[in-house]
């Protein structure tokens, strides 16, 4: 420091900085704000197909349901949603939280949708192999 309290910077100080390497990672694109909330409306939309769908579009599955026996836990709806390493507000979030953040309502929450235009067949929620799965219920 000189007498004044600045820094006194020598030349070897004052030499640019070597620039950022030139790579481009698959992560940073998946990390990517714009592609983590275009991921994030594209997942909402998904979920409220759940409670959207007519029940007439999946009777053929009910059907199959009834065919097999009405086993428990067998899948009507399958999505195949993950959450982001980040989310697009930078926080790191587990399935369950991720549903409720990207689309404003709990899992629970959709299936309660569809539940309603099902008076007398019971529906709950799964998680297979990964992927999120709205199934019905044997009475």
């Amino acid at each position: 420091m000189d007498v004044s309290g600045n820094p006194i910077l020598y030349a070897y100080q004052l030499e640019a900085l070597p620039p950022p390497p030139d790579i481009l990672t698959l992560s940073d694109l998946l990390n990517e704000q714009s592609v983590v909330q275009s991921k994030e409306e594209a997942d909402k939309a998904l979920l409220e197909t759940i409670g959207s769908t007519p029940v007439s579009n999946l009777r053929p599955k009910f059907v199959e349901w009834v065919l097999k026996g009405r086993p428990s836990a067998f899948p009507i709806i399958i999505l195949d949603i993950q959450p982001p390493n980040r989310c697009s507000d930078g926080e790191v979030r587990n399935l369950a939280d991720y549903i409720t953040f990207c689309s404003g309502k709990s899992i629970s929450e959709h299936v309660d949708l569809l539940q309603a235009k099902l008076p007398d067949i019971r529906l709950s929620f799964a998680n297979i192999q990964g992927k999120i799965a709205v199934v019905v219920l044997s009475s």
